[in-house]
């Protein structure tokens, strides 16, 4: 059967409809942004404590509900595409998470080394005893330790870099 012509599919239809969707998921993802900054800046790194913290703050999932692992998960992702570059470059907001995930460990790091933790498999040990999970949520192990503190020192390179300016 031919159709009337002006007339449009309904397939059609559902790709611009799955669009709509796209531009409105990716929009909402953006203007929430500076709050996930804010949120990952203040110690939220996991996205189960981002959810509770979004959801203690009444801050409206997508469909207007509660926020969950999952779905910070999901909003993050979108975020990492939208911020990436065209050639899958990205152009740094991982980057900064893991900078802001690391500021965060600074204080603690620097009190272990003054208490005497200063190889990191003591590092290590010692974050583990005290039950500080990784930002993942994992346990402590040297190369994890190792990357955190190598992230630090860059850290503290480009502050003294821009302190001197």
């Amino acid at each position: 059967m031919e159709q009337a012509s002006g007339g449009t599919s309904s397939r059609r239809w559902s790709v611009h409809g799955a669009l709509v969707n796209k531009r409105a998921a990716d929009s909402r993802a953006l203007a929430l942004l500076p709050t996930i900054r804010m949120l990952i800046a203040a110690g939220f790194v996991s996205h189960r404590g981002l959810a509770n913290e979004l959801n203690r703050r009444g801050v409206p999932a997508a469909g207007g509900g509660r926020w969950h692992r999952n779905t910070v998960l999901r909003m993050l992702q979108r975020l990492d595409l939208l911020t990436s570059g065209q050639d899958g470059i990205n152009n740094g907001l991982k980057k900064r998470v893991a900078d802001v995930r690391a500021e965060a460990f600074g204080p603690t790091i620097r009190r272990l080394r003054k208490a005497g933790f200063v190889s990191i498999k003591a590092i290590a040990r010692e974050l583990n005893e005290r039950g500080i999970p990784t930002p993942r949520g994992g346990k402590w192990h040297l190369t994890t330790v190792t990357r955190l503190l190598q992230r630090l020192e860059r850290l503290d390179r480009a502050s003294n870099v821009r302190h001197r300016r």
